[in-house]
């Protein structure tokens, strides 16, 4: 059976891997995998779904796909319109829903889409749910269904919502004077909404890239692209920049400098300042962690648990540690008190806010979490799963590590590109190139003589 799913839900080609047949299956078949829990519902009241996209060009034709899917399975559908990720389990939650649907390619290229999928509790599927998924979307022809068990359709507004939602999460840590804050919406699902909510909390807004725009989405902007928001930043002589992924869930920082503030700067940041973390003394990160930060982590006393990539393992770990913040160097940030999934304009109003009431600028304030030097390569390879059984790759790449002891590895397949990412981390920058580079000719040898 085809794997479908990666490190977050559906995601590739649209009209390619990604179809509107594949769409309507899954949603269908969601309803029905998610129709243990019907039992709360009375038996006059059908089941709802959140659902919502991003301003892809796919996007309209896969929602209409997966809006039919869960109504002909007999559940009725809340249409959130373009809005950013994080609002559909906190729909799913506050409405009482069965699940929800995303549909989002992320950070990925214009012509990707995907299907992020959420039971009630607003968590993503765990790999049992997203197995028998995948056998359902397999599984041949769709059911006869009667007219009168169609759900409906019923169009939701969420903006006012969320801007309720904002205010209360920032609590105590309201701004206590105006910040001037430049966003960069990616010309994705944020770009009405975060502007918006920005200001109303009081901070003073210059949003670019805020048109829904299919055609641009990520494109030289937004969290894949700071250059633009850096020179924005300087320009308006504004206190930070937030940057935003093309469906909102991640979100990466620049200072008034215009210099990049990581995921990882921003977790330990909270870590530390924020009393409901700080009081916890730890916070989940991933393998791409960088290691000065979670040296410097340490010496405050504050725990660093690392886990594999990807935000379902961070939640996961999370959950097991009965943690409420962690995250991923890449922007995707957790406050799960808050939140069940990566919110990128909670995130920015949260470090807003904190910098407004510090009354310090964000470069002072990260300054103590310096970073080792890292190489990230995504590698295209012609399999990006074999390497781990080439007993050849392998001893090639244990002699290199044995070669580079001064230097930390992390390899792994890519759950959303046909890659393999390369990381080597170490506190000189050219034996992390150098151990980069000695990996890379061992995959492209390896990946060669498989041709």
């Amino acid at each position: 059976m085809q794997k479908l799913f990666g490190t977050d839900g559906i995601r590739g080609r649209a009209g390619d891997k990604l179809t509107p047949e594949l769409a309507l299956r899954a949603a269908f078949g969601l309803a029905q995998i998610l129709a243990t829990d019907r039992q709360r519902y009375r038996s006059n009241q059908r089941p709802v779904f959140a659902v919502a996209g991003d301003s892809r060009l796919s996007t309209t034709t896969l929602k209409s796909a997966v809006i039919s899917g869960i109504t002909y399975g007999g559940c009725d559908v809340l249409d959130l319109g373009i809005v950013p990720t994080p609002l559909v389990p906190l729909l799913v939650i506050s409405q009482g829903c069965l699940g929800g649907v995303m549909i989002t390619a992320s950070h990925n290229p214009v012509p990707d889409n995907g299907l992020k999928f959420f039971n009630r509790q607003g968590y993503k599927l765990d790999p049992t749910a997203e197995t028998a998924l995948e056998r359902f979307i397999f599984s041949g022809e769709l059911p006869a269904v009667e007219q009168r068990n169609f759900g409906q359709v019923e169009q939701y507004d969420a903006s006012a919502f969320y801007r309720s939602f904002a205010v209360k999460t920032l609590g105590r840590t309201k701004p206590q004077r105006k910040l001037r804050v430049v966003l960069d919406c990616a010309c994705g699902a944020t770009a009405e909404l975060a502007p918006l909510v920005f200001t109303h909390l009081g901070f003073k807004v210059v949003p670019i890239n805020d048109r829904f725009d299919g055609n641009r989405v990520n494109v030289n902007c937004g969290a894949t692209n700071l250059k633009g928001l850096a020179r924005r930043v300087r320009r308006e002589k504004a206190d930070l920049g937030l940057a935003f992924d093309g469906d909102g869930d991640r979100i990466k920082a620049v200072d008034e400098n215009g210099k990049e503030v990581s995921g990882d700067k921003i977790i330990a940041l909270f870590a530390t300042q924020l009393s409901r973390y700080r009081r916890q003394k730890a916070a989940v990160m991933t393998h791409m962690t960088n290691m000065g930060v979670e040296l410097a982590l340490r010496e405050l006393g504050i725990r660093l648990v690392r886990t594999e990539v990807g935000d379902i393992k961070v939640l996961a770990e999370m959950k097991r540690q009965k943690l409420d913040l962690g995250g991923e160097q890449s922007g995707h940030i957790i406050l799960r008190d808050k939140v069940p999934t990566g919110d990128g304009i909670l995130v920015g109003t949260q470090l807003a806010a904190l910098a407004a009431r510090t009354k310090q600028p964000l470069s002072q304030l990260v300054a103590g979490f310096p970073e080792y030097p890292q190489q990230l390569t995504n590698l295209s390879v012609s399999d990006k799963e074999a390497w781990r059984k080439s007993k050849s790759l392998l001893g090639r790449l244990a002699a290199i590590e044995r070669e580079y002891r001064d230097v930390r590895f992390y390899l792994r397949p890519s759950g959303t590109e046909d890659v393999v990412r390369i990381l080597t981390e170490a506190q000189d920058r050219a034996r992390c190139q150098a151990a980069n580079a000695a990996v890379c000719r061992a995959f492209g040898d390896w990946d060669k003589g498989r041709k």
